[in-house]
Formats: C-alpha cells, structure tokens, sequence
C-alpha cells in the first residue's frame, strides 16, 4: 500500500482506482425502432397512417383494412445493419466512442398477413410482425500497436477529486495533490475493461379487425407479443482475469433459465377519408411488458454460479400519432406522420447493477420523442405500372442515458459509458410493380447508424 501511495505521488498515472461499470453496457447505445412494416411504407420514410390502404395496416394503422375489396395476402423480408455506439477510450471529457456493427445475421421474414373483407363494411385478418432483432457485441479494452506491442490506447478514464464535486483535468488533479499533501486527495480512475453483447427479438402476432361507416373507419387488434433476450457484460481486471459478469435475460421457470416471455396488448386505429384524394389516420399501439431479471456472478462465486439481483421488468414504448395522405393527381400520393413514442417506460423499475447506483437509478433516463415521416409515390401509367417512392424521416435521440450529478467515480463512469446520444436522419427509397393480382416492392433505408433493406409481395385473390 505504501508503494501505491508513493506511486500516486509521484505520478498520478500509476495508481488506477477501478470504477466498477454500471448496468449492462450493450443497452447503452441500442437504438430501438418501432416503424410500419412493409416495404411501400419503408421507402416512403415510414409515413403510412393516413394512407393504411393495402394488409400492412393490419399492424400499421388497422382501420385501414376497410379499404380492402378482395382478400390479401402479405409477406416481408428485411435484413439490416446497425452501428452500435461505445465509449471505448479518452479521458473525460474528452472522449471517443467505436461504432461496432450489429447484424440481423440474414434474410429473415419479419412481417407476413391475411387478410378478409367480410360483406361490404367489414374486415379482418391475422399478422405476424417482428419489429426488433438485433444482435451483436462490442468491447472496451486497451490497444496495442500491432508492431512495437507498445499500448496504444487506454480505456476511458477521468480525475476526480476527493468528494468531488465533479471530475478535474490532470494538471488541476496534480495541484489538488500537490496542494494538501495527500496523494489520494486527488486519483486517477478508469473503467474496467469489458466485454459487452445483446441478442433481442420481439415478435407480435395479431388478429385485426376494422368496420367502416360511410367515409370514416375504425379498426383494432389484440395481440399476442413475445420477447427473447439475453444481454450480458464481462468485466474483467486489468491484468485481463475474470472479474464479474451481469445479465438481463428473459427467462422460463425459476433462475437463470434464459428463455421466452410474453405479454398480451391491443392496438386501435382511425381513419377519415372523405374522397379519393384525402386521407387523415391516427392510431395508438399499447406497449408490451416483459419480465426480464438481472443476474450476476463474480470471481469469488465463479462464472457458472448465477444469483438473481432484480425481479426487473422490460417496458417496452406506448406508439400514438396521426397522419395525413393526399392524391393531387391520380399518380402522385404525398404522405406525413407525426409519431410520439414513450421510450422513457424503457426505464420503468430501472436497475442499476452498481450497489451505489441503486438508490440513484432514476438518474438513468430515455427520452420521449416525436418522429416525423414524409414520403410519396409516383406511379408511371405504362402496361404494368411501375411506382417509384422516396421518404424522410427524422429518429430523435432515445438511447439510454445517466442524467445524474458526478460527485462519485461510479458516478462519473455511469455518464461516460451511458453518455447524450444524437439524433438521425433517414432517407429512403424504394420501387415496385404492380399487376392486377400480384404487386412486388423493394426499399431501402439509411442514416448513420442504421441501414435496411426490405422486399415485399402482396398477392390479391
């Protein structure tokens, strides 16, 4: 201890106090995303609640339905791309972040319908979506340079004095030291070295139904909604042995059985169109809530033997909004939507895998947030017609965040491992062709963070 002491003394590099990691790093950066299925509505910037005329709206805004004559028949594919953000290295505030890319892994099926006009005013049908699937890991480690074997990054890390108020730069850290003469009045603290990963797949499965009377509509579902996820982080010590791991996992039966949960919910949605050229929608879709523990080991117990620290549950976000269609000339439709989307219930029963954060675990916070979408489509009048479409839409900041003060290195490292995020613009684009039974689309969608690729049919009987 004396030799720390002298260390810290002398230079303030030497003498690392670990700050241990709070909560399960891989949700830091997650970017959730709750849009339309289908491909038309992709490649119109999601921009589809006032519009709602083919069976994607059995999940996107289920009154739509009523616009149906015949039966109909929808299947998607997506596959994706996302960047996940860490703060990897850097000393506070002065940090960087790694993007780490996290894959859908393949083609998958992720939204599929049937769909039945019943008489002349009413409809139903049955759907499958798959809203989120992501997986994938990133890490936070020292560097070496691949030639000279010399360090060539560190983890992050940061000053702080003793009680605080908030972490100071090396030159003030010295000066504290040097001033009172006590070489832990002032110490350098890092982030312990981790390795952090997440597999997430939420599934619905519904039964629509929508009735219309004269111009206006109304529809709704029950649905069935699924969660499997398994989120962990390996912390390790600085000479790189096992240090603890925690998890967050939706679990069967009792203990860390890593499994399926499920919830049941609803969703209702409106729709007024007074002509063939206009359209207004809205519709509100009930969040489902998971049961999802948090479980840790440590060195002490061994990484096989799993204790459950928190009966915690997942919130997933309640989606309200509204939206206005409208057809100046035949081949033209011009949609936009404004969605709110109450990603703070992300944070309900919050736990924090850190025993000092724990009466703080408020300060973890995700924003609610308005997205607006606006899109169109043009369709050239030739034998098979042919639909060009193109969109926006802007997806403002929800990443989970430490919004706390940082008077505590737990504190402190709690703010640079869940740090502000930013906010994205998407672009799309998409086409499609459309004969009298049958109809193919294409989209793609784009922004810093996020890519993906959708391909749709639609057979009508």
């Amino acid at each position: 201890m004396r030799r720390l002491a002298l260390l810290a003394v002398m230079t303030l590099a030497a003498f690392p106090v670990l700050a241990q990691n709070t909560d399960i790093e891989s949700l830091s950066g997650l970017q959730f995303n709750f849009g339309n299925p289908g491909a038309r509505s992709l490649a119109m910037g999601g921009a589809f609640l006032g519009l709602a005329d083919d069976a994607s709206a059995a999940e996107a805004n289920p009154a739509g339905l009523t616009i149906l004559r015949k039966p109909e028949v929808s299947i998607e594919a997506r596959n994706y791309l996302e960047k996940q953000v860490l703060t990897t290295s850097g000393t506070f505030p002065d940090l960087k972040q790694t993007q780490f890319n996290n894959y859908s892994q393949r083609v998958e099926i992720t939204f599929g319908s049937v769909v039945v006009p019943v008489g002349g005013n009413f409809t139903v049908g049955v759907y499958f979506h798959e809203p989120l699937r992501n997986a994938g890991a990133g890490s936070v480690l020292p560097t070496k340079d691949p030639l000279t074997q010399q360090q060539k990054t560190d983890v992050p890390l940061f000053y702080l004095p003793k009680g605080g108020p908030a972490p100071v730069s090396l030159a003030d850290c010295q000066a504290i030291v040097n001033r009172t003469g006590d070489p832990l009045s002032c110490v350098r603290v890092t982030i312990k070295p981790f390795v952090t990963a997440v597999d997430i797949r939420q599934r619905t499965y519904g039964i629509a139904a929508a009735w219309k009377l004269g111009n206006f509509a109304i529809g709704g579902t029950a649905r069935y909604q699924t969660l499997d996820e398994t989120s962990f982080t390996f912390r390790l010590t600085p000479d790189f042995t096992f240090d603890s791991i925690s998890v967050q996992a939706t679990t069967k039966g009792k203990g860390f059985n890593p499994g399926t949960d499920h919830d049941i919910t609803y969703a209702g949605g409106v729709k007024w169109s007074p002509n063939d050229k206009f359209g207004l929608g809205a519709v509100y879709k009930k969040g489902a809530t998971f049961k999802a523990p948090v479980f840790s080991a440590d060195s002490s117990s061994g990484l096989a033997n799993f204790s459950q620290d928190a009966a915690v549950k997942f919130h997933f976000p309640d989606i309200y909004g509204g939206g206005v269609s409208f057809r100046p000339i035949p081949t033209l439709t011009l949609n936009a939507d404004a969605v709110r989307v109450t990603y703070s219930h992300l944070t309900d029963q919050f736990f924090s895998t850190s025993p000092d954060l724990v009466p703080l675990s408020k300060n973890f916070k995700a924003s609610d947030v308005t997205e607006l979408h606006v899109g169109g489509e043009y369709f050239f009048p030739t034998k098979v017609p042919i639909a060009i479409r193109a969109g926006y839409w802007r997806d403002p900041d929800h990443s989970l965040e430490w919004r706390g003060p940082l008077n505590g290195a737990e504190q402190v490292a709690a703010a640079i491992l869940f740090p502000k995020g930013r906010s994205h613009n998407h672009i799309s684009v998409g086409a499609g062709l459309a004969w009298q039974r049958f109809q193919i689309d294409a989209a793609y969608d784009t922004s810093k963070l996020y890519k993906v690729g959708s391909i749709s049919a639609v057979t009508r009987f």
